[in-house]
């Protein structure tokens, strides 16, 4: 004859959660302690408030460089090429106090406007700023 276990109507089954929160707690420690508290260095940069700015001077003539959404550079309303670019700000700034302005359009590329500042700083522009047109 076999033997039979018959669970009567009294006993209640139950699971055992203990496994279950030991294997959380043990996948929490696990996590906590492979995380990684590095604190990454970089470059701090301190930008201006609006209040802050200086605006420039009304009476000094300054250089405008615009790039339009198209990405070509326009010196005085005439399309230039980048190569131009230095040449023509040398001769434009005999003062290195001359301010120079690149206007860039929103639509334009950010390598166009890189290689525009770039060499407006070799033709020895000093005082560069830009502003965004629609």
């Amino acid at each position: 004859m076999s033997r039979r276990s018959v669970v009567g109507e009294d006993e209640a089954t139950e699971i055992n959660l203990s496994p279950m929160i030991d294997c959380i707690f043990i996948l929490l420690i696990f996590f906590i302690v492979t995380t990684v508290f590095v604190e990454e260095t970089g470059l701090q940069v301190h930008k201006p408030d609006a209040a802050a700015a200086q605006p420039l001077d009304e009476d000094r003539e300054g250089v405008v460089l615009e790039i339009t959404a198209d990405n070509k550079i326009l010196w005085e309303d005439v399309e230039i090429q980048m190569v131009d670019v230095p040449g023509r700000v040398k001769a434009s700034t005999a003062d290195p106090e001359t301010p120079v302005v690149i206007r860039a359009h929103e639509q334009s590329d950010h390598g166009t406007f890189v290689g525009v500042w770039d060499a407006a700083r070799r033709g020895g522009a000093q005082i560069l700023s830009f502003n965004t047109i629609n």
